[in-house]
């Protein structure tokens, strides 16, 4: 599992137990989360476009690009992802290749890129992480990764 960024493992565990070293089921706790306290639901095109996937990801992809949903973990060069919070605690899920948001300048730009459009509040502060549980660090960590 990658862990890169200002904010450790164990850190971020005490905010989301599921992100823990050794967590039983932690793709399923993962997935619980964000889908009981989503805010915000999207594709990223491979130009950083945003695309507000409404309550789910495979129901409202963008049109004339269903071939994604065959093409895990790459989609089609899309990132998928939710926000989801929870009372203060706000995270990122990210669906990709594990190295893509830790060392990939192009994904790296292209997340920025899309998240900067969401319409809602997001702290610089937020954690980014894979559906693995991977930690790419603060939105801020990524901002000084690109």
């Amino acid at each position: 599992m990658i862990t890169v960024g200002s904010i450790s493992r164990s850190e971020a565990a005490q905010h989301f137990d599921f992100l823990a070293e050794k967590f039983s089921g932690r793709r399923k706790a993962i997935k619980e989360y964000t889908h009981t306290y989503p805010e915000f639901v999207f594709w990223i095109y491979p130009d950083g476009t945003l695309f507000d996937a409404k309550d789910a990801h495979k129901r409202n992809v963008p049109k004339g690009y269903d071939y994604i949903l065959k093409d895990e973990p790459d989609y089609g060069g899309f990132l998928r992802g939710r926000l989801a919070r929870q009372f203060e605690e706000q995270i990122i899920v990210i669906y990709c290749r594990e190295e893509a948001l830790a060392s990939d300048p192009e994904k790296i730009e292209q997340f920025l890129t899309g998240i900067a459009q969401i319409p809602l509040p997001i702290d610089p502060s937020t954690l980014v992480v894979s559906d693995n549980g991977d930690i790419y660090g603060t939105l801020e960590d990524l901002n000084n990764r690109s």
